[in-house]
C-alpha cells in the first residue's frame, strides 16, 4: 500500500494510506459541522452532488479533457494571434480573451465537467453504472491531497501536456524563488488568483465532501457491483435466473407480493367490503399503517416492481438461453446488458424497501434518538 497518490497511482488504483486517513477525517469533519451548526445540510449537499465523481467514465473524461484542450487552445490563438497595429478588434478580443482564460475557463470547466458526466450517462447508462464502484473505489482510497487538483478530469495526467495544470503553476512560482524574481511571483499569484479560487480550490472541497459521503454510496456501490460486473459467462449466467435456487425462492416471494398487490387493489377500489377486511386484523393502526388501504404508498410500488422484475428476468433468460445458440442468435451484449439493467434495478428497488423498513424498525425500537436526527 503507497503512502500518498500520484495521478498514474490514482489512474492505476492503487490504495493510499494518507486517502483512508482523509476519508476518516473528511466524515469526521462534516459530522463535526452539522453537530455544530444544528444541521447536515452540507453533508445532504455533498451527497446529491457525489455523482459527479461516482458517474465519471473514460469515455466521459476523455470527451471532457479533449473539448477543454480546444477551448484553450481557441483563447490561446485570440491572445497571442493579434495584430500589431493599433487598438484592432483582434486587440481588443485577444484583451477580452485573456480575461475570460483567467476568470471565465474554471467556469467552463465545470460546466465541461457536469456536461461529460451528464451526457456520457446518457449515452452510455450500463457502463457508467458499471464504473461506479472502480470510481468510487479511487476517490474514496486511491486520491489524497498529494494528488494535483484538477479542474477537469484527467488534467493531472501525464498525457495532459497541452494544458495548463495545478502543477505547472507551482513550478511557475518556485522557477521566480529560484531566480529571485519576488515581485514576478507575487505577480504571478495576483494574476492567478481567479485560477486558484474558482479552478482548483473548490476541485480539493469536492474530494473532501465526495470521502465524507462515502459510506452513504456504500449499498449502492454494493449492488452496481454485484448486478453490474457478474464475471460470469453469459449462459451460465442466464442458467442462473432459469434454474438458480435462489431465483426460485424469489419469485414464490414475488407471487405472493403480486398476490397481496391484486387484493390491495381490489380494497382500493371498493371491490371488497373494506370494514370486513378491517375487521380480519389484529388492530385498525396495522391496517392502516401496512396495508394503507386509502392509497399506494412508494414502498409497495418499488415492492410490485421488484416482483414483476423477477418475472421479466425469468421469461426473458429462457428466451435468451434458447436464442444465443439458434439460427438467428440474439446479440450477447444486449442480452448482457439486458440482464445488467434489470438485475440493477430489482436490486435498487430492493434496496430501497428494506432501507424504508429498517426506518420503521429504529422508529419503534429508538424514536428518541430519530427524532434527534431528524431535528437537524
Amino acid at each position: 500500500m503507497r503512502t500518498y497518490s500520484t495521478p498514474q497511482s490514482a489512474l492505476n488504483g492503487e490504495i493510499t494510506k494518507l486517502a483512508i486517513l482523509e476519508c476518516v477525517a473528511s466524515a469526521a469533519l462534516y459530522v463535526g459541522l452539522g453537530v455544530y451548526f444544528g444541521t447536515f445540510k452540507y453533508l445532504a449537499l455533498a451527497v446529491v452532488f457525489a455523482p459527479l465523481m461516482l458517474f465519471r467514465t473514460e469515455f466521459s473524461a476523455d470527451w471532457g479533457l479533449l473539448l477543454y484542450k480546444r477551448i484553450l487552445a481557441l483563447l490561446e490563438y485570440l491572445i497571442t494571434k493579434p495584430e500589431r497595429s493599433g487598438y484592432s478588434f483582434v486587440n481588443i478580443t485577444g484583451f477580452l480573451a485573456g480575461v475570460l482564460l483567467l476568470v471565465g475557463v474554471p467556469v467552463v470547466a465545470m460546466v465541461i465537467r457536469v456536461t461529460a458526466t451528464v451526457y456520457w450517462f446518457v449515452r452510455r447508462p450500463i457502463q457508467t453504472l458499471k464504473d461506479a464502484p472502480q470510481n468510487w473505489l479511487r476517490q474514496c482510497f486511491c486520491i489524497d491531497f498529494a494528488h494535483p487538483p484538477e479542474m477537469v478530469p484527467k488534467e493531472a495526467s501525464t498525457d495532459a501536456t497541452d494544458v495548463f495544470t495545478f502543477e505547472d503553476f507551482l513550478r511557475e512560482i518556485k522557477s521566480g524563488k529560484r531566480q529571485g524574481r519576488e515581485a514576478g511571483r507575487i505577480f504571478t499569484l495576483i494574476v492567478a488568483a481567479p485560477l486558484l479560487i474558482l479552478g482548483w480550490l473548490p476541485s480539493i472541497i469536492y474530494r473532501v465532501s465526495f470521502k465524507a459521503t462515502a459510506l452513504a454510496y456504500v449499498p449502492f456501490v454494493w449492488v452496481a457491483h454485484a448486478t453490474l460486473r457478474n464475471p460470469l459467462p453469459v449462459k451460465a449466467r442466464l442458467e442462473r435466473f432459469t434454474k438458480g435456487e435462489l431465483e426460485k425462492v424469489r419469485r414464490g416471494a414475488s407471487y405472493i407480493v403480486l398476490i397481496t398487490i391484486v387484493a390491495k387493489g381490489a380494497l382500493v377500489f371498493d371491490w371488497i367490503d373494506r370494514s370486513y377486511v378491517e375487521s380480519k386484523f389484529p388492530s385498525k393502526k396495522i391496517a392502516t399503517d401496512l396495508v394503507v388501504l386509502d392509497g399506494w404508498p412508494w414502498w409497495q410500488l418499488t415492492f410490485a416492481a421488484d416482483a414483476l422484475l423477477t418475472f421479466f428476468l425469468l421469461f426473458f433468460a429462457d428466451a435468451a438461453v434458447s436464442r444465443i445458440e439458434g439460427q438467428q442468435p440474439w446479440h450477447e451484449e444486449s442480452v448482457m446488458a439486458t440482464v445488467a439493467a434489470t438485475s440493477f434495478l430489482r436490486a435498487a428497488f430492493g434496496l430501497i424497501t428494506i432501507s424504508h423498513f429498517f426506518y420503521l424498525a429504529l422508529v419503534t425500537a429508538a424514536p428518541e434518538s430519530v427524532r434527534w436526527l431528524l431535528a437537524f
